[in-house]
């Protein structure tokens, strides 16, 4: 009976690693890019909306009608795009209209097959082993000895969170062992901040590179974009800020989109700035607000 159970579990993991590397393909997207899910969404037709109104929930899927995910607002903006590619795997999949709940037991995933095949999927979605490679090797760092700030780098690039991404490193990509995951858990995202910035910092941050390829860099207001040497800011949706140790960093500061690029024109990403905890469709979630003028 539980070798039976295993075996499912297994055929199912291969249908989800197949399926999104089946729709990374279909809408070119490369195996080594950062993918964001809620414009992937729209490209299936199916609407995200954001809302604050539920506290106890993470994500839902509706299906009667013209298809459409909810997310919640209130969660840390990595677990708000793993919800996304979660409620797309039930899409694509064609399971039924259903509400994922926070408080719902851990191991729902484990036993119920759709919730497991949806996991599965997204995870597969976000990182794919040749992005989670490519972010790695690119910088010239080692997966298998990354240090605490290398992975949350890597993370806020592929747009999950950082404990999200070890686990996925050691429990379906075999690239880190268990004790170097457990490891790197260990490590609170607050402390990783405080290194890089050099003082408390309670907003996102991200490390921005000529590296960052895929996905645009989608940021809330107040979050700190820490950008190298080189890279310069056109727009208004963010602006210089002095933080601690570091050398160049902007800070969000109003709804909008703006650029990042080199100087020498080698490179070059959109800044996408939304209101925190926004409420209302995706596809406005960066439209300029009067409130933040």
């Amino acid at each position: 009976m539980r070798e039976a159970m295993i075996e499912h579990r297994e055929d199912l993991a291969r249908e989800g690693l197949t399926e999104a590397l089946r729709l990374r393909k279909h809408h070119n997207f490369a195996l080594n890019e950062a993918v964001c899910p809620y414009d992937l969404a729209e490209k299936l037709g199916v609407r995200v909306y954001f809302d604050d109104s539920m506290p106890s929930m993470e994500g839902a899927y509706v299906n009667d009608g013209p298809p459409k995910i909810i997310v919640t607002s209130l969660r840390p903006i990595g677990r708000m795009a793993y919800s996304c590619a979660h409620e797309i795997g039930h899409h694509v999949f064609g399971h039924g209209s259903h509400i994922d709940e926070m408080m719902e037991k851990p191991d729902k995933a484990e036993k119920d097959p759709e919730e497991f095949l949806a996991e599965v999927f997204a995870g597969f979605l976000l990182m794919p082993k040749l992005a989670v490679n490519y972010g790695f090797s690119r910088r010239q760092w080692s997966c298998r000895d990354c240090t605490p700030e290398q992975a949350f780098v890597i993370a806020g690039w592929l747009g999950v969170g950082y404990t999200t991404l070890v686990n996925h490193m050691c429990h379906s990509l075999r690239l880190i062992t268990f004790g170097k995951a457990k490891e790197l858990c260990k490590v609170p995202v607050k402390a990783i901040k405080r290194d890089m910035v050099g003082k408390e910092w309670r907003e996102n941050v991200f490390w921005v590179d000529r590296h960052w390829i895929g996905r645009p860099i989608d940021v809330q207001v107040g979050d700190i974009i820490i950008a190298e040497e080189g890279l310069g800011l056109e727009g208004n949706v963010a602006e210089p800020v002095s933080v601690g140790t570091v050398r160049q960093a902007f800070k969000g500061v109003r709804p909008g989109i703006g650029r990042l690029s080199a100087d020498d024109g080698s490179w070059a990403a959109f800044v996408r700035v939304s209101r925190r905890e926004y409420k209302g469709w995706g596809r406005y979630r960066h439209l300029e607000d009067p409130e933040h003028e």
